[in-house]
């Protein structure tokens, strides 16, 4: 029961932490802002990136599925293999 107490005052505070700094990121101060409305236009200037050749194709996910079935290999095999006492 100890732990299990122990584990919520642990969890607890790590909790709060995580909420409050990803509300501080959704609602960053009007400082970060202040040149946002000064009404100049900036200027960019377009330039054209090289061309580089690519061997992928769009839309494959063969390596994805690949590395998915090895990660799966690798965390069930030795549930398997595992000798009973």
């Amino acid at each position: 029961m100890k732990a299990n107490h122990f584990l919520g005052l642990t969890a607890l505070p790590l909790v709060i932490l995580v909420i409050l700094l990803a509300l501080a990121n959704f609602n960053p101060p009007a400082v970060f802002a202040k040149d946002a409305h000064t009404g100049r236009a900036e200027v960019q200037s377009f330039i054209p990136a090289s061309q580089v050749e690519d061997d992928s194709e769009i839309g494959s996910t063969d390596g994805i599925l690949v590395m998915g079935v090895v990660i799966v290999l690798i965390v069930t095999l030795p549930l398997f293999f595992r000798k009973r006492k």
